[in-house]
């Protein structure tokens, strides 16, 4: 009986020990070959207003809103008047601003108008003065030459001396009423066209003021949200107020949130594609265009915002806020060894490796991978073309 029991213990002995090392069946077969393999890094991001395409449109002034003639969803256009905000007060203070403007203006003209006239007038005395002084001289001059012959008494001689001597003085004082006049039309000039300017900015304060009452829209796009309604007063503070915010659908982006250990891959330039959930099944295409310096970390995962630009026609498609599954196409290498994904293990050690089919057997072969994308992965080391290796 014991020695039945040594036989039977015997036996299941080497029969563990012969279960220990179980060969390896794979679930299919696949070769190492030489093909294409892209980098692909996936992030989520969201559809946003490029910086300029959002805008919300605010009062500069206090008042009750008059008028409003836009809604949310309407769609708008540069320029069209969506508010109006009461303004007779404004209204009149713009007037009484013009009034004291024409009033201003008119005396400038006056000014101008009027001393051009009184200089004439005195040009034309001081041409008569010169042409009597002239007449003076020349009486003068006669009347001395028939003083010395004697044929003249010295009292005329003193008479022409003495008309000479006012004709003089005359002239003298023609020409300095000239001069004054002049100097006193530029200094009046110079008064009447600085109150005309003064009055003039005053008005042009006044109208800008009374056109803060009157709000339209900077661009066109669809109106995505009304604050203020018709009737309500709106407070002018530091901030000002807002009535809408409008959106122009024509200008968007996709901002994807790239995690920080595939931001080094992205670059400027590169391809990406993206989908939304509105539209499963429709592929938008993009490039990147900008990485923002600054991080966004979330759940202490850092992410960095990368902005997509949108190649594909999207009007009437896409919406700000939606959710994008975003792919970028970070890079490309042709004719290198590709496996499936699904031919490479890590093992316990940290390394990569594979089961080659060689002779007949599997074999464990360490390999150094590269990129992995698509469900194909490069193999760097380890493997040669047309080897076939198992898959997990």
């Amino acid at each position: 009986m014991r020695r039945w029991i040594w036989v039977v213990m015997v036996a299941v002995l080497l029969g563990c020990s012969g279960k220990g090392k179980r060969e390896f069946v794979p679930k299919r077969e696949a070769r190492v070959e030489r093909g294409e393999i892209v980098l692909e890094v996936t992030a989520t991001g969201a559809v946003k207003p490029q910086v300029g395409a959002e805008v919300k449109v605010g009062a500069r002034i206090s008042g009750k809103v008059e008028k409003l003639f836009v809604q949310k969803g309407d769609v708008v256009k540069k320029g069209q008047l969506i508010a109006v905000i009461e303004h007779k007060d404004l209204e009149a203070s713009m007037m009484n601003k013009r009034y004291l403007m024409e009033a201003a203006f008119e005396r400038l003209k006056k000014v101008e108008r009027i001393y051009p006239l009184r200089i004439s007038a005195q040009e034309e005395r001081v041409a008569q003065a010169e042409a009597e002084l002239k007449l003076a001289q020349t009486t003068y001059a006669r009347t001395a030459a028939l003083y010395r012959d004697g044929l003249v008494s010295r009292q005329q001689l003193d008479e022409a001396e003495r008309d000479l001597a006012v004709k003089r003085a005359r002239l003298k004082a023609e020409m300095d009423a000239l001069r004054e006049l002049k100097e006193e039309f530029g200094r009046e000039k110079d008064r009447a066209r600085k109150e005309y300017l003064a009055a003039k900015k005053e008005y042009e304060r006044a109208r800008v003021f009374y056109s803060y009452a009157f709000i339209y829209s900077p661009l066109s796009g669809v109106v995505s949200s009304v604050s203020t309604q018709q009737g309500e007063t709106v407070v002018a503070g530091l901030n000002a107020p807002t009535f809408i915010t409008v959106i122009d659908l024509s200008k968007l982006q996709v901002d994807a949130y790239v995690d920080e250990t595939d931001i080094g891959k992205i670059k400027p330039g590169q391809k990406a594609t993206f989908v939304v959930d509105a539209y499963p099944d429709k592929v938008f295409e993009g490039v990147v265009d900008a990485i923002y310096p600054g991080a966004i970390v979330r759940n202490n995962v850092v992410f960095y915002d990368t902005k997509i630009s949108i190649k594909t026609p999207y009007v009437g498609l896409l919406k700000p806020s939606m959710t994008a599954d975003v792919t970028i196409i970070a890079g490309k290498k042709k004719n290198v060894l590709v496996v499936p994904a699904g031919a490479v293990k890590v093992g316990m050690d940290g390394k990569s490796y594979v089961m080659v089919k060689r002779d007949g057997k599997w074999v464990r072969q360490v390999v150094k991978t590269g990129w992995e994308s698509g469900g194909k992965v490069e193999i760097v080391s380890g493997l040669k073309e047309g080897e076939v290796v198992g898959i997990w």
